[in-house]
């Protein structure tokens, strides 16, 4: 039964019952928001800020997740399973910086990308050693953050591209790359190339908030759905005739026949 039916019914009938739950289907009918074709593209990107906030805390948790299974290998061992997590962080930065823990090629690779020999790893160790055994059970957590957060403004303009669905944002990925392979060759000139990435990043895209507000219109040549017929209005006769009860007719018979006796009476 239609809204308007039950509507116009309860006002012909004087019925509570009914008019309230008439009423409480305007009302849900009022409530229910317009449904319209959702699209996967129309959901609100974040903002720049959100974006450097999440990636972020990605970095820190991968990062973490290597450092705690650093530690766990190094102190293993070294049998510092008891010592504190400061030991075991020293323990496991002096590993990489003092000995030849790796294979020789990446000692050559790095050699040959920004100079860096074994030698110059041992003598940075002797520099900082002083300070790890300082603070060696801040850096248990100051490291992660720290290199949680140099990853993230590295990626910026990555991030910014992929945020915004730059038309550009494969050559702002490439760009964010070459930064790296160009580091040894040319120096501090790299962050002319980083800068020019983090620009390019801002072109095109947008955010979809602002399609949002205009809708595209709908092509004429699209045929309408035709209204749903209104109910014909009930006569007042007819819901006055439905609300009286019943009453049955009762007529005498034809011919009555009389009590103790063999003969009948017609009925006039």
């Amino acid at each position: 039964m239609s809204q308007e039916w039950l509507k116009k019914l309860a006002e012909l009938s004087n019925d509570k019952g009914l008019a309230k739950r008439a009423q409480e289907l305007q009302q849900r009918a009022e409530r229910r928001p317009s449904a319209g074709p959702r699209h996967d593209g129309d959901r609100a990107r974040r903002s720049l800020l959100g974006a450097v906030f999440g990636h972020f805390f990605r970095f820190l948790f991968l990062i973490g997740l290597a450092q705690a299974a650093a530690m766990f290998l190094v102190a293993q061992l070294d049998g510092l399973t008891n010592e504190s997590l400061g030991l075991i962080f020293h323990h496991t930065v002096w590993y990489p910086l003092t000995q030849p823990i790796f294979p020789p090629e990446v000692y050559d690779l790095l050699r040959d990308w920004i100079g860096l020999t074994p030698g110059d790893l041992s003598a940075f160790y002797t520099d900082i050693n002083k300070d790890i055994e300082q603070h060696q059970d801040l850096l248990v957590y100051a490291v992660p953050a720290g290199a949680a957060l140099a990853l993230t403004l590295f990626f910026l303009p990555a991030i910014n591209a992929g945020r915004r669905r730059s038309p550009l944002r494969i050559f702002v990925y490439l760009a964010n790359l070459a930064v790296i392979a160009l580091a040894g060759e040319l120096g501090d000139g790299v962050m002319a190339i980083w800068l020019a990435a983090l620009v390019f990043s801002f072109v095109g895209g947008g955010s979809v908030r602002a399609r949002k507000a205009s809708p595209p219109e709908r092509p004429s040549s699209q045929p309408q759905r035709p209204a749903r017929p209104q109910p014909a209005a009930v006569p007042a006769t007819a819901v006055a005739r439905a609300s009286r009860p019943a009453v049955v007719e009762r007529r005498d018979p034809t011919v009555v026949r009389r009590a103790g006796g063999s003969s009948w009476i017609r009925g006039r």
